[in-house]
Order: C-alpha cells, then structure tokens, then sequence
C-alpha cells in the first residue's frame, strides 16, 4: 500500500485592505530589537546598582531611588510590553471610506474626518516628510504612511493605500496634487538612508552613555593605575565614536542634499525657510554638542575629585 503524502497547508496570510492606514511600521525588523537590548541593559544596570547598594549596605537618595524606578519601568516597558502594545495598536487602524478617514479609538469611540478637512490641513502645511514615513496631522489625528524598509511587499501594500489615499484628496482639490510627495523606491531609499543615520546616531549615543558608565567606574577605583585605564580604555572608545559620528554627518549632509532637490520638504512645522536650513548640517552640530557635554561631565568628575 502506497504510503499517502502529507502536504502541509500553509493558511494564507490576511491581506491588509488598501483602505486601511498600519499604525506602525513593520519593515525594518532591527528597529524593535534594538530598543528591546536597550531595555535589557536598563534592567542590568539598575540591579547591579540595587545588588551593589545591598552589598555595601548603603541607601540611595531620594533622586536615586526615582531614577532607578524610571529606569526598571522603561526597561520592563522595552523588553517585555511594547511589541504586545503594538499589536494592539494594529487592531484599531485608520479606515480610509467613501466619506472620510474614520478613527477608531478604545472603548468602542469611533470618528470620521473628511477629505475636505484633509485637504484643507494639508494647504495649511500640516504634513511633515519624516525619516520613516509620510506623517499627515489634523488636529490630534495623525497618518503614517512608512516606509517599510526591508519588506518589500509591506512596501507595496503601503504604496497602494497612499495612492488611493491622493485620489481621494485630489477628487475634492485637483491642485493639491503638486503638495504631495511621490511615494516612489528611488525616494524611499534617500529616506531610507535618513533614517539609518538618525538611527547610527543614537546608537553611538547609547555607546557613549555606557562608556561614561565605566569611566566612573574606573575612576572610582582611585589611584595612578585606574586614571591611566579610564584614560586608555574610555578615550580609545570616544575616538571610535568620534570617528563614526563625523563619517555618518558627512553622508547625512549630501543624503540631505539630495532629498532637498528630490523632495523639498517645505511644509510641516519645520520649513526651510526657518530651522529647516540647519538640517544637512544637523549631524555636525549634533557631533559638536554631544562631545562638549560628554567631556563637560568628564571634567566635572574629575575636578570634583
């Protein structure tokens, strides 16, 4: 007797509606992780903090005690509730419907704005060219429209909700067109590469926050020897950082060029007629500030020696 087959029937997954607006992106799969080790190293500092102060039987200040509250519920928030508020988010999309865009808000509060009131926020200059999505505001209401890096079928089904999304504010104003920015691959990468240098940045920060942490530490150990470490291991560190922030502000800038002649974000609260001029040198400035600061603290600690 022929032994029979069996198939495995893989259910098909759900196709988001092109009517439907997602809330949140899911393209870029590192994004979440990383906040997820930044939760996780949240929660080890601030027990080996508490384990520290248990062992040297010493308590901590008022302000301490604050801090480390924040720091375990930002952690616990990070690891193990934020992917869990997401999906949740995911349920209550924004509805795109012959009238309007209807919100659904939680305890079964539901609210409908027209395409003339979208229209009309968007002349107003309400909508902002952000680095992962398209962000439209009407009042408290808000519209992402992501970019999806990384998905390229999320990226599609974003499109084609965008493309109906322009239809329907062109049927009530034909000129509001030359306002909207195209949704196209060769711009989605230029913003693409925007948001991987806002995300290097932070993540050089982080860096920088954990290097402080051991230069106090090795700093209160005392002596020639941990002055001479501290100065060794923390500096070689801050040059590192140091290097890769002025590398990624020099990209940024001519990223930043180029998505000024591609799409000229000249609407949206920032305009660059105002602090919109500064952007392409924003990773210069940014290099500037967090290094006077970081070595500010630095001095600090040691005068305060």
């Amino acid at each position: 007797m022929a032994k029979k087959s069996i198939q495995k029937i893989n259910k098909p997954k759900k196709k988001r509606p092109v009517t439907e607006i997602s809330r949140t992106e899911v393209g870029y799969d590192a994004f979440d992780e990383s906040w997820k080790v930044l939760g996780w190293f949240l929660l080890f500092v601030c027990g080996l903090i508490l384990v520290c102060c248990l062992d040297d039987d010493t308590s901590l200040s008022v302000l301490g005690v604050v801090v480390i509250t924040i720091g375990i519920i930002a952690g616990i928030y990070l690891v193990f509730l934020r992917k869990k508020l997401r999906e949740k988010r995911l349920e209550r999309v924004p509805k795109m419907l012959p009238e309007g865009i209807r919100y659904r808000w939680p305890f079964g509060v539901t609210k409908v704005h027209s395409y003339e009131e979208w229209a009309d926020s968007i002349n107003a200059g309400h909508f902002v060219i952000g680095p992962r999505a398209f962000e439209f505001r009407l009042g408290i209401e808000k519209l992402s429209f992501y970019y999806n890096v990384g998905n390229a079928g999320e990226r599609v089904k974003t499109e084609d909700s965008y493309k109906y999304f322009t239809e329907k504010l062109l049927s009530v104003d034909p000129m509001i067109g030359e306002k909207l920015p195209k949704y196209s691959k060769s711009n989605i990468d230029l913003l693409d590469k925007r948001c991987f240098y806002h995300l290097s940045r932070r993540n050089q920060l982080i860096v920088l926050f954990c290097n402080m942490l051991l230069f106090m530490w090795l700093g209160s150990l005392g002596g020639m020897e941990a002055a001479i470490l501290s100065s060794l291991v923390c500096g070689a560190v801050e040059s590192i950082v140091f290097y890769f922030l002025i590398k990624g502000a020099y990209y940024n800038y001519k990223n930043e060029l180029a998505c000024r002649e591609a799409l000229p974000d000249i609407t949206g609260p920032i305009t660059d007629n105002g602090i919109g001029a500064i952007k392409p040198y924003w990773g210069f400035i940014y290099v500037v500030i967090v290094f006077v600061i970081n070595y500010l603290i630095q001095y600090t600690l040691i005068w305060m020696k």
